[in-house]
């Protein structure tokens, strides 16, 4: 049992599978992890004006001003490699406790955590 977890560590032999022959290699090589993620497209509550904005920080409206301080959930978010929209999302802007995600059909992916 310790060899399986030191080897899924890295810190040992190689076996990565549980044992019920279940793969531990949980992560994707394909995936992008931690940053901010893609841009976000937000539709201002007060005047309707689109917003563009990266991560879960403060998004101020180009139109009227009007700051919002973490509070509004993304329309959907752009990719970064196509520029395509992507619905496949999962932004929690009042909380960073889950983990965050964004897929693109072009085959671009973003986790903010692999936990």
């Amino acid at each position: 049992m310790l060899g399986r977890v030191l080897g899924w560590l890295g810190l040992g032999g190689d076996d990565t599978e549980g044992a019920d022959g279940e793969d531990l290699e949980w992560t994707d090589p394909d995936t992008e992890y931690g940053g901010d993620g893609p841009p976000r497209r937000y539709t201002c509550p007060e005047c309707s004006a689109t917003i563009e904005g990266v991560g879960p920080d403060q998004v101020t409206c180009p139109e009227c001003h009007t700051a919002f301080k973490g509070v509004l959930a993304p329309d959907c978010a752009v990719c970064p490699d196509c520029g395509s929209r992507i619905d496949d999302f999962a932004f929690y802007p009042e909380t960073r406790r889950d983990t965050e995600f964004a897929a693109c059909s072009c085959g671009y992916r973003w986790e903010s955590d692999p936990r």
